[in-house]
């Protein structure tokens, strides 16, 4: 009798599909009664918290989601099932089912989730490469972006840049510390370094430029917009409460638009009156800007690009590119003044690799058999990932994830934060050791699923790169300054705690003193 009573609800449900809200919530409702009765034999929706009406499990991702969901993947399993309003979603929490999604089903979960936000701030839908779906666009875009960024013959060629920045980081650390008299906030000048470094790959002529830091604070505001998505995006009944959002977005689409137009007007015009080329990816996408139409010179319609498109390339790569490296760097830093046994230790390798670098400037040849730094890397991309749930995916139809049936449409969260600090997966979880990685092939590359920034056709393509500039900035702040707390602080209180957002950033900046190690001033020594 309650068999027949439920399949007359889901008959009603499918009817009603279609009313508004009240077809949604009745349609809710029969997902419920569906996965409780295993209706077709199949097994139910992963376990999850008790849904509140309407609403679902979002109030539970508010504030550090990776924290909460770790927290309930001790409670129901690897595989934490959620209801996001009307949208089902599942966080897997395991390397197993983390390589389930990112690998075994990697084509199946390879498409973005649409989100407003994206749409409105990224020139419409499948314009650019993080955010767009598996379609011809991505990878036509994201093989744009890796020939002219991150292939091992581009890192090379590009090696000067990082170089310079580096030492003009060294140069600005030793200025505003003046002369290594007082503390300096770290995370400040990191971020302003792979702030200039991005826009550098970007326009090649950009060596200096004028309000930087005002570009660097309009991506912090992106990224705190895009942690949020739009209520409307999981509540369709509740989207007028998105209004004051969409102006917030709208209000910063124009001030970064304003930016990129002006790169590419001026970028235009110095092609028209110099000879000369431009080594750089404004240059590789200008060369494929669409005509009237739609080629680009001799390439093929398919290969052409909009101007719309060009600008939803260079905000993501200014978006992805400057935050994340720079946070890793901070927390890589931080942990040093944590743990000087670390710090000394990474510095004696260093010199012992080096004996006759001295004041000089460290490259990135120079690191290479530094062994204890690459280990350091690793620990730091473990304990603190730039990303701690990555970008969402969505699947395209049904599968199996951890012996459970998930169906089509279903958002997925890989936490990598919480299989960072599983015991069972690193003993000592929560400790800072560089030394668990030594003898061990562990890497950054998305092939190991402990260890994780990304995997699959969909890994961060820029991630050579971040690893690269982590290792070598780190490597010239060790070798010359020696680091220490700021007055009042020590190794047991310096504070280590995260604060909410898209990215993995530190509640309190890191201020330390930087005392340089050499008699020949590092202000002189720019590269």
């Amino acid at each position: 009798m309650l068999l027949m009573l439920a399949i007359a609800f889901l008959s009603i449900a499918a009817i009603c599909s279609r009313l508004g809200s009240l077809g949604w919530i009745l349609n809710d409702l029969s997902l419920h009664i569906r996965d409780a009765l295993q209706i077709g034999g199949k097994k139910p929706f992963p376990p999850g918290p008790r849904a509140w009406p309407i609403i679902g499990d979002l109030h539970l991702l508010a504030d550090r989601p990776h924290q909460i969901i770790r927290d309930l993947s001790g409670k129901y399993g690897p595989v934490v099932g959620l209801r996001l309003g009307k949208r089902r979603a599942i966080a897997v929490c395991t390397p197993a089912t983390a390589r389930e999604v990112l690998f075994t089903h990697d084509k199946i979960f390879a498409n973005r989730p649409y989100f407003q936000v994206n749409e409105q701030f990224l020139y419409g839908r499948d314009t650019s490469v993080v955010f767009t779906s598996l379609c011809p666009a991505w990878r036509r875009n994201r093989k744009i972006c890796t020939i002219a960024l991150v292939t091992a013959r581009r890192m090379q060629q590009l090696e000067h840049i990082r170089s310079e920045e580096v030492s003009f980081l060294l140069r600005e650390i030793y200025e505003e510390s003046q002369g290594g008299r007082k503390s300096v906030e770290v995370g400040r000048y990191v971020q302003l370094m792979t702030a200039r470094l991005t826009l550098r790959m970007i326009d090649s002529e950009a060596r200096f430029v004028p309000g930087i830091e005002g570009l660097l604070e309009m991506i912090k505001e992106v990224e705190h917009e895009f942690s949020s998505p739009l209520i409307g995006d999981f509540i369709p009944a509740l989207s007028f409460l998105d209004v004051w959002k969409k102006i917030r977005v709208r209000r910063m689409h124009r001030r970064m638009d304003s930016i990129l137009s002006a790169l590419i007007v001026k970028r235009k015009q110095a092609m028209l009156t110099s000879s000369s080329s431009f080594d750089d990816l404004l240059e590789v996408l200008l060369s494929k800007e669409a005509d009237q139409n739609g080629c680009a010179g001799s390439a093929a319609v398919v290969d052409a690009l909009t101007v719309e498109e060009m600008k939803a390339i260079l905000l993501e790569i200014l978006g992805g590119g400057i935050i994340t490296t720079a946070l890793t760097i901070e927390w890589g830093l931080a942990e040093l003044l944590k743990h000087p046994r670390c710090l000394q230790r990474v510095r004696m390798e260093i010199e012992e690799a080096l004996p006759k670098k001295g004041d000089d400037l460290i490259r990135e040849v120079d690191i290479v058999n530094v062994d204890f730094l690459k280990c350091m890397v690793k620990e730091v991309a473990r304990l603190h990932p730039a990303v701690p749930m990555l970008v969402p995916r969505i699947s395209t139809q049904e599968c199996q994830i951890g012996g459970y049936i998930i169906p089509p449409q279903t958002l997925a969260f890989v936490n990598v934060w919480g299989i960072s600090r599983d015991e069972s997966v690193w003993p000592n979880a929560l400790q800072f050791l560089p030394e668990r990685f030594e003898g061990k092939d562990v890497e950054l590359k998305g092939q190991h699923f402990e260890l994780l920034f990304g995997s699959g056709r969909r890994i961060c393509m820029g991630l050579p790169l971040a690893v690269s500039m982590v290792g070598l900035t780190l490597a010239n702040l060790i070798h010359h300054f020696d680091w220490q707390l700021s007055e009042g602080q020590t190794p047991e209180t310096l504070n280590m705690d995260e604060s909410n957002g898209l990215n993995l950033n530190k509640a309190v900046s890191t201020m330390a003193v930087p005392k340089p190690r050499f008699m020949i001033a590092i202000a002189n020594t720019l590269a």
